[in-house]
């Protein structure tokens, strides 16, 4: 054991990665990691790689003096200790309700705002106690940007903020364009509460093999990779939902298609969403589908990868983001890509990533044909990794120092 490290902090430090709370009286401090939705449904999109890549991070770091505990929202127990391995095991058919002291530090890893008001009396309780209220914020979209999402959804999140108003210590963006939103937010409603509430921001990482990725390739997606090889190919990632712009996407290939039969394919990678019914008929009737046009709606992690390293463009024109992580994941897989001009993708820049300014038909064609000849950006040699994004979150919970 390391000299310099107290021997009760590096027992408790033990203790926290293995087993549940079992010894009270060593008074470790716990990190509680909220991970209430993909506990229960791991819906296998972008927020979901990311809560899995920090959760195996977060276990595999040394955190001396701090008991690593992952818990999830129930109906009538409040929050619940899940087991270490939960990305396996699902919920623990017994569980053990949290048990908080002063010094802990709840995190907010998974969106989970809906489960967050629920609680808002526990978490208001473990504020009385003591406990640092930390909430990762992915994207402030259903309140900028209400009518892109269900009603439901701005609901949500409309409860969630007065919660993180009441209630946090610190908000941290998964981009400097969210962090930047929070912080005009909070000046704008904050009132006394602005100044209490600290703002941080992340990098995350486009490394899709340390989030413990999903398995599968079907015989027909096998055979669709082969045919990507001999094809030109557009590749699209992401839900089917009004702000993902798949219906703009579309029409610029339809208009494509009717000048050149040798134009790209189109790929869409991505489940079926909100708001968006006529579009997923349109996609499912369309006279080319199977022929130029593709529609995968369950996609494993692994197949992704594959499709990343087969398309010749990776096709971005999201109306908004919070980060972009379809950029990163293409461009570590050595895909260029073309993305919407926005704010929050200029963060992204490097080499293989081009910008297009307007999305009628003929002028993102025509910006899309331009960009088919632009060689591929090389992969990196080093990469940003999940283990420099949790370092990061570590840092802005003050239990690393960098």
């Amino acid at each position: 054991m390391p000299g310099t490290i107290n021997p009760l902090r590096w027992v408790c430090g033990l203790l926290g990665k293995r087993t549940h709370r079992q010894a009270d009286d060593l008074q470790c401090r716990q990190l509680l990691v909220d991970v209430s939705t993909i506990i229960q449904h791991d819906a296998r999109t972008g927020i979901q790689r990311v809560v899995r890549a920090i959760w195996l991070q977060l276990l595999a770091t040394d955190l001396s003096g701090v008991r690593l505990v992952p818990v999830f929202a129930t109906v009538k127990r409040g929050y619940c200790e899940a087991s270490p391995d939960f990305l396996t095991t699902g919920m623990p058919d017994r569980p053990v309700s949290v048990r908080v002291a002063a010094g802990d530090i709840f995190l907010g890893l998974d969106l989970a705002a809906h489960r967050l008001w629920r609680h808002r009396r526990q978490i208001a309780g473990w504020k009385r106690r003591g406990v640092g209220v930390h909430i990762i914020v992915y994207d402030m979209l259903p309140l900028t940007h209400p009518h892109w999402f269900p009603d439901s959804t701005g609901r949500h999140f409309r409860r969630w903020m007065k919660i993180l108003l009441r209630h946090a210590d610190q908000l941290i963006g998964i981009s400097a364009h969210v962090a930047d939103e929070m912080r005009d937010w909070l000046g704008a409603h904050g009132g006394r509460r602005a100044s209490e509430i600290g703002i941080a921001r992340i990098m995350l990482s486009g490394d899709l093999s340390a989030s413990a990725p999903s398995k599968g390739i079907a015989e027909r997606d096998r055979a669709l990779l082969d045919h990507m090889a001999t094809v030109p190919t557009v590749l699209m990632v992401g839900t089917i939902e009004p702000r993902k712009a798949h219906d703009k996407a579309l029409d610029a290939m339809e208009w494509l298609w009717a000048q050149d039969g040798d134009a790209p394919m189109l790929v869409i990678a991505g489940r079926p969403g909100w708001r968006t019914e006529a579009l997923q008929q349109r996609l499912l009737d369309h006279p080319l589908r199977g022929e130029q046009l593709y529609w995968l709606s369950d996609v494993s992690d692994e197949l992704l990868t594959e499709l990343y390293r087969r398309a010749a463009l990776v096709l971005v024109p999201s109306h908004g983001e919070g980060f972009g992580l379809p950029i990163i994941e293409a461009l570590d897989q050595g895909c260029k890509v073309l993305a919407r001009d926005l704010p929050v993708f200029r963060e992204l820049e490097r080499p293989g990533l081009h910008f297009f300014p307007s999305d009628a038909p003929a002028d993102l064609a025509a910006t899309l044909m331009a960009a088919l000849p632009c060689p591929q950006p090389q992969t990196p040699t080093e990469r940003r990794g999940w283990d420099e994004a949790t370092a990061d979150l570590l840092d802005a919970l003050k239990l690393v120092s960098r």
